[in-house]
């Protein structure tokens, strides 16, 4: 998802840019092209290094309580495999039932919690890569850039293409912090930096 989104985002740069492109043979005078480092652009944001640590919090509750149900559901199987000896064949498939049920209930929790908490880091980074968008583009026509490509795209280049810590720059600026909103069902509550 993420590669189609840059790539997405590169073509929408490209389009919005107004290329010219060469007409009956003609070639391109003077191309103006710059580069960008996508991932090391969000990954050294001052908004992504802001809601990192919250990032991290909320993944190491996630796997603290997944954790604590493993352990508790360990505990009820072992308990259920005593039991099956003293228990009727009756009772105990009714034991047995039960645990099998509640084992699903935890695994769907579990499952929601971790798509609730990849929705909202999957949110946060995409309302970076939103900024960092916008501030490409404007550097690109203030440049007067007839092309801006993702860094990844490139095979060689000179290094006063790339323009990545320029964007950077213009990018903390712009949007300095950003908050995670985790929704309340246990995996945090909206939480953020401010």
């Amino acid at each position: 998802m993420r590669r189609s989104l840059l790539l997405a985002m590169s073509m929408c740069i490209a389009s919005t840019l107004g290329f010219a492109f060469p007409v009956n043979g003609q070639s391109l005078q003077n191309p103006v092209i710059g580069i960008v480092d996508v991932q090391r652009a969000l990954r050294d944001a001052k908004a992504w290094k802001s809601v990192r640590p919250e990032i991290d919090r909320l993944r190491g509750e996630f796997q603290k309580t997944v954790k604590a149900q493993e352990q508790r559901l360990r505990k009820a199987e072992q308990e259920l495999a005593r039991q099956r000896v003293i228990l009727a064949p009756e009772a105990f498939s009714q034991k047995r039932r039960a645990f099998s049920e509640d084992a699903r209930k935890v695994q769907a929790n579990v499952q929601s919690r971790r798509r609730q908490l990849d929705r909202a880091i999957n949110s946060t980074k995409n309302e970076i890569l939103k900024n960092l968008y916008v501030v490409a583009r404007e550097m690109a026509e203030a440049k007067k850039l007839k092309i801006l490509l993702e860094k990844r795209q490139v095979f060689i280049s000179v290094t006063s293409l790339d323009l990545t810590r320029e964007i950077i720059e213009r990018l903390d600026k712009k949007l300095p912090v950003v908050q995670i909103s985790v929704e309340s069902a246990g995996a945090g509550s909206a939480q953020g930096k401010k």
